[in-house]
């Protein structure tokens, strides 16, 4: 059976301080389980939605870790930096960041507003630029540190009807090489993680989805990916298991990368 739960056989990031954006629902949640399990305290932060980042936040403490939730608009540049420093203040020193938090507004070129195309950039690259930025003036300091951003497969190719996410993605992608070449000399290393289609499983979302559906039966796994797929990813890179990784990308898409459109 497909494994779907935190799985841990080690402590790797035992004693460690770890935020994540976008952390309540979905992969961030995902995230944020698996990187308690593997023994860090957890920030999970969002816009809005306190009571979902509530409702994770009791599954961290289950699992014996500490967990802070934060409100924040990861677009203000103020409300960023402080953010880290509530973080640091009430949990620790900030070890490993992921940059989970984004959007997207579905439309062709032809028709996307400017409005949506700014928002779309503003929520995806804008966003992991300050909170990174703010993260690592923090983790200069004592040398270490580690940062893991959430691009997509849309980065890596493009599907018509997709509007500003797959650029605003790519654009993350080359942010992520961008900040692991400058900050490599701090101790701090970058990288990404690319999910593919990723849904949870025993929803039945093929009933409500059958163009995906389609899509997924010709990639070469031949499955929807999980939330979980993509947080062991995650942890990995953002664990010492990775030290000697920085400016990569793990596209976790069960290969459909590679043959998108094109497997039989």
């Amino acid at each position: 059976m497909k494994q779907t739960t935190p799985l841990s056989n080690t402590a790797r990031l035992a004693g460690r301080v770890a935020l994540v954006s976008g952390g309540a629902k979905g992969i961030g949640r995902a995230i944020v389980l698996q990187l308690a399990s593997d023994g860090a305290d957890v920030a999970i932060v969002v816009r809005s939605d306190r009571s979902a980042a509530e409702a994770t936040a009791r599954e961290v403490e289950q699992l014996g870790r500490r967990a802070l939730v934060c409100l924040c608009d990861l677009t203000d540049a103020s409300a960023v930096n402080a953010l880290i420093e509530q973080v640091e203040s009430q949990l620790g020193p900030l070890d490993l960041l992921v940059n989970n938090a984004g959007g997207t507004a579905p439309g062709s070129l032809l028709t996307l507003s400017e409005a949506s195309w700014d928002s779309v950039f503003t929520n995806n690259a804008k966003s992991c630029f300050l909170l990174s930025v703010a993260a690592a003036r923090s983790m200069v300091s004592r040398n270490m540190g580690a940062i893991v951003n959430i691009a997509g497969a849309s980065a890596h190719r493009s599907y018509p009807g997709a509007g500003a996410y797959g650029p605003s993605k790519a654009a993350v992608v080359s942010l992520t090489v961008q900040m692991s070449l400058e900050w490599a000399q701090y101790g701090i290393r970058v990288n990404g993680v690319s999910p593919g289609p990723i849904r949870e499983p025993d929803t039945d979302w093929q009933a409500a989805e059958p163009a995906l559906a389609e899509e997924v039966s010709r990639l070469p796994l031949k499955r929807a990916g999980t939330p979980m797929d993509v947080a062991k990813a995650v942890a990995f890179l953002g664990s010492d298991d990775a030290d000697y990784m920085t400016g990569q990308m793990m596209i976790v898409d069960g290969g459909g990368v590679n043959t998108w459109y094109l497997a039989g």
